[in-house]
């Protein structure tokens, strides 16, 4: 449940959250939800019948051996101090563990999700490399972690045998001295070496506690980060309705010390007006895009569909009368249909091959074996990169927009394909907006604006 939530909530968080960090460090991140879980499940249990055990042997020592219990606590003191004096230490090596481990795990998915361009490159064996590195260098950390594990065990082990040694020579001149009996002083060791097992027990947790002020922290990241602007849902039917869109003074910077990307746009499209955004390479219209379709909280400025605040309506009730087609769009493990359909427990057959159809990617459909059915990889494989964007544009339209956003959606596809693509979408009763450079995608809009510099003209 912990772990469930914790899930839901880092899948609202904004986009920018997720591109200012890489997957591996999100990964371990959650992975610390299972530390702390298991911390305070199975290991408070266990700290709780240590601490009642502790107690009950303190009063039976302090019954049969008086004085002596002193000696055993002052031995117990010097092992809390040295925990205590060494803890600095030991977070960092525990942070410095988690973070190597997060940026080899970051690596190794990285490689992965590039692995054409790895291939392609010759990348292979540098990539391994860099990898082996990591990897060592987070093993090496784990290696000093465990040594000092081990010592402090040794260190207990040494301090037990003074406190015995201690005991034994003390009891045995009170013995002798008939201030204590025999069985009194056999009673009373019996007693000690459980006292001193438990006590280290606990102080083991409560310095595992104090370790968990690490994960918390790690944790913290994701769960005390705002959610994106979630209004209360909306019952809302998908329909392919053209919606306006206006922006008034729209700007964004990456925070409030860097420069705008952009600023003072006012934008305003017509219900069913497709509108072409171009521009220089790193001008802002994939930035500008993400802003549009709610990804991006701008700087300044609102952004307005059917002259209703996305900021009042809620990103979660505007992304229900969108739909965007990005550059980075991926597909997921899962058949054709299930990509399409967006997953859905009960999807529209007729909708679906409608879409397909519109995105001239049907008759591919059907000629392979298996058909809708046909099972892909998150990466795609057995597809060409122009049969997965017709795919990422017949799930678009799928969720019958009201406005289509679509960044570069058309690149990797033939004069032939894409004509027929545009040509159908014109003919749906929805809102376009189109960032572009092949000439023939731009010239299929109705309207143009160029972006240049700070301000669209």
């Amino acid at each position: 449940q912990w772990q469930s939530g914790l899930f839901t909530h880092l899948l609202r968080l904004p986009l920018s959250y997720f591109e200012r960090r890489k997957l591996g460090d999100i990964q371990s991140r959650f992975g610390s939800l299972d530390i702390l879980r298991t911390t305070f499940t199975t290991s408070v249990v266990g700290a709780i019948m240590d601490g009642i055990m502790l107690i009950g042997v303190f009063i039976m020592m302090t019954l049969y051996g008086g004085h002596l219990t002193w000696i055993v606590l002052g031995f117990t003191a010097v092992y809390i101090g040295l925990r205590l004096a060494t803890y600095r230490y030991y977070r960092q090596l525990s942070e410095e563990s988690l973070i190597k481990e997060a940026r080899a795990g970051s690596y190794f998915m990285e490689s992965l999700y590039g692995i054409t361009t790895v291939k392609t490159q010759g990348m292979s064996e540098r990539r391994g490399n860099h990898w082996l590195n990591l990897k060592v260098d987070s093993i090496n950390t784990g290696i000093r972690l465990t040594k000092m594990n081990l010592m402090f065990g040794g260190v207990n082990t040494f301090i037990m045998a003074c406190d015995q040694i201690a005991i034994l020579w003390i009891g045995a001149g009170l013995v002798i001295d008939n201030a204590m009996t025999l069985g009194m002083f056999v009673a009373f060791s019996a007693y000690r070496e459980q006292f001193s097992d438990r006590a280290a027990s606990i102080i083991e947790f409560l310095l595992q506690l104090r370790i968990m002020s690490l994960h918390n922290e790690r944790i913290s990241d994701i769960a005390l980060n705002e959610q994106e602007n979630k209004k209360p849902d909306v019952p809302y039917e998908p329909q392919m309705q053209a919606a306006g869109l206006e922006t008034r003074n729209l700007a964004y910077s990456y925070d409030s010390q860097s420069a705008p990307i952009f600023r003072d746009i006012n934008l305003s499209v017509a219900p069913g007006e497709s509108v072409a955004i171009t521009g220089p390479s790193g001008s802002g219209k994939t930035t500008l895009m993400k802003v549009l379709c709610g990804l991006f909280e701008p700087s300044d400025g609102k952004v307005f569909i059917d002259n209703i605040d996305i900021r009042q309506l809620g990103v979660n009730n505007y992304h229900k009368m969108i739909a965007c087609v990005m550059q980075d769009d991926k597909l997921f493990s899962g058949s054709i249909r299930e990509n399409i359909c967006g997953f859905t427990e009960n999807p529209d057959e007729q909708l679906m091959i409608a879409c397909a159809q519109a995105s001239y990617i049907h008759d591919v459909i059907i000629s392979m074996p298996m058909g809708y059915e046909t099972l892909i990889g998150e990466l795609g494989e057995g597809l060409s990169g122009g049969q997965k964007q017709r795919i990422f544009i017949a799930r678009a339209l799928y969720r019958r927009p009201r406005i289509l956003f679509m960044d570069e959606a058309t690149s990797a596809l033939d004069k032939e394909s894409e004509s027929y693509v545009n040509q159908a979408i014109r003919q749906l009763p929805i809102t376009r907006i189109i960032i572009a450079h092949r000439e023939s995608t731009i010239e299929s809009a109705d309207r143009i604006i160029f972006l240049g510099g700070k301000h669209n003209e």
